[in-house]
């Protein structure tokens, strides 16, 4: 089946497509030709499988984009590497990730987003995109980061660049805006690290001056590093809270559930809900060897196309995938990839969404949807919400 990856349409609600696609064969093609996976199963594989390997700055080259200070931020990042240079980079940042950093922060978060929630609900009406899920991930990166919370309005600014950058087709004035944020970015954060060397603090950018001081990478890899960890905390969350809002506030019955016990039945209930709505919806792998793995033939330099909403309701991996049931045990989906470059943020993510979840359900009860059809920004990587707004 060809499915048109150009059509606005289409990314309002894919999931109809993608399960015709499936039920025709484990594949689907896009209208350029590109192969597109659509099962669990095939998604493991190709993060695992010594045929396929990031795409690298290709994932650029293919939108128009050869030079520039956004290209040259992406050439030094982990996602844009495989083999000892990825695993050089993950290692010297991986222990700033580990829960006795990431814990802390979980009751603070809490008592932030009750804060947002206090100022929002005696309003008439607001949207949980922009009132409320834009604000807690960057509230939280600064905090995990060691930034003062009060800039992060300004940090905003700056990280629309690190988002434009991805979008396809790439336009001009998105190219534009991609490249001021990342040059804005980048001195925001290299006055970060000055900072640092000479007061340093236990969190996240001191932990990789550490790194650079024992040659386990460069300072251009050093600062290329924090604004990949900056920028890449924000969409996919703020995407990932909207939606599980969402879903809860049109599933109320399954809100009620959630909320009689928090402790046991939050996690799987956002387990569910990222399941259901991917917050990365789409990636890509490109192959380096020739290779028949899906059914159909693949020669080296092409790119896959990794569908992760259709892998996430494959239905030899979930019974009914297309409900919403947040009491199923919970099975691992594709929302935060897999194998060596598995999302090395997924634990402060998921504690970003439970936590702005679990501080919606309790201190809005009778909130009400008044967004009656969702609409979603298409071409992005993150499954965006133009607008939720609810009735507090």
């Amino acid at each position: 089946m060809v499915v048109d990856l150009g059509d606005p349409g289409f990314w309002q609600d894919p999931y109809p497509v993608y399960a015709a696609a499936r039920a025709q064969h484990r594949v689907a093609h896009s209208a350029a030709g590109e192969v597109m996976l659509l099962r669990a199963d095939d998604l493991d594989l190709v993060h695992t499988h010594p045929a396929f390997a990031q795409p690298g700055l290709r994932a650029l080259e293919r939108l128009g984009m050869h030079d520039g200070p956004f290209y040259e931020w992406r050439r030094l990042t982990m996602p844009a590497h495989d083999g000892p240079v990825h695993d050089r980079l993950r290692n010297a940042v991986v222990r700033a990730f580990t829960p006795r950093r990431v814990e802390p922060l979980r009751a603070e978060l809490g008592e932030h987003a009750r804060v947002v929630l206090g100022r929002l609900r005696d309003l008439p009406s607001f949207d949980v995109v922009a009132d409320y899920a834009d604000d807690l991930p960057l509230w939280l990166i600064c905090r995990f980061l060691g930034l003062p919370v009060d800039a992060r309005a300004e940090i905003a600014t700056f990280l629309a660049g690190t988002e434009a950058g991805f979008v396809d087709p790439l336009t001009p004035e998105g190219r534009r805006i991609a490249e001021d944020g990342i040059v804005a970015l980048y001195a925001y954060v290299e006055l970060l690290i000055t900072d640092r060397v000479g007061n340093p603090q236990d969190d996240i950018v001191s932990d990789l001056l550490e790194a650079e001081a024992e040659g386990r990478m460069s300072r251009d890899e050093l600062v290329a590093l924090v604004v990949n960890v900056l920028g890449g905390a924000i969409g996919s969350s703020r995407a990932a809270i909207a939606n599980s809002i969402l879903l809860l506030l049109s599933h109320p019955e399954q809100a009620a559930w959630v909320r009689a016990a928090y402790d046991e039945r939050l996690s799987p209930a956002i387990e569910e809900c990222l399941r259901y709505h991917p917050p990365f919806r789409t990636g890509r792998k490109l192959v380096v060897e020739d290779n028949e793995l899906f059914g159909v033939p693949l020669r080296a330099g092409d790119t896959v196309f990794l569908a992760r909403q259709a892998a996430n309701r494959d239905p030899q991996r979930w019974d009914d995938p297309d409900r919403l049931d947040v009491t199923r045990s919970p099975e691992r989906h594709s929302s935060f990839g897999y194998g060596p470059h598995f999302c090395l943020g997924q634990a402060l993510a998921r504690l970003d969404v439970q936590e702005a979840v679990r501080a919606f359900l309790d201190e809005l009860p009778n909130a009400r949807l008044l967004t009656d059809e969702p609409r979603r920004v298409p071409f992005t990587p993150d499954e965006q919400l133009e607008e939720c707004r609810v009735r507090p």
